[in-house]
């Protein structure tokens, strides 16, 4: 790694440990490489992401997540794997009002249904600074900073 990606690395850490997260889910979610007639890249990932996104904080945060605009804090990287498959790393903020058991249930059932949602996924609860490491890593990125999806992201 060159110097500027150390930096920024460093720097990305700094933010995301920086970040009061009160009860973090690690989660990862895999894209289907195509649906239809439309292929999985970083602009249709984003979109089917928020897709998600969308649906996990109505499900979760009930009403008050379109009516007083709710957000649950996440931080959303994308990466592609050796097979060219992409799939997100993920560090969510659980309510303690959603007990881990029920938002994993949540999200095993709301990805699949976006148009990108692949039946790969994983969920670990409390997450800590190995996720953090990982989420971070700089293999299989292009580039770091373009990985995060800023557009989904909400710290």
């Amino acid at each position: 790694m060159t110097i500027s990606q150390i930096a920024s690395r460093e720097q990305l850490e700094r933010l995301i440990t920086s970040i009061q997260f009160q009860n973090p889910a690690a989660v990862t979610l895999t894209l289907k490489k195509r649906a239809g007639a439309r292929i999985a890249d970083a602009i249709a990932a984003s979109e089917n992401f928020r897709h998600f996104r969308t649906r996990l904080e109505s499900r979760v945060l009930g009403r008050s997540a379109r009516r007083h605009n709710r957000r649950l804090p996440l931080i959303a990287v994308l990466e592609e794997s050796a097979d060219h498959r992409l799939h997100y790393h993920c560090k969510i903020d659980r309510p303690y009002h959603c007990s881990f058991e029920r938002f994993s249930a949540i999200i095993r059932d709301q990805w699949p249904k976006t148009d990108f949602g692949y039946y790969q996924i994983d969920i670990q609860d409390q997450s800590d600074s190995g996720w953090t490491d990982y989420i971070l890593k700089q293999r299989q990125k292009r580039s770091l900073l373009d990985s995060i999806d800023w557009a989904n992201c909400h710290l």
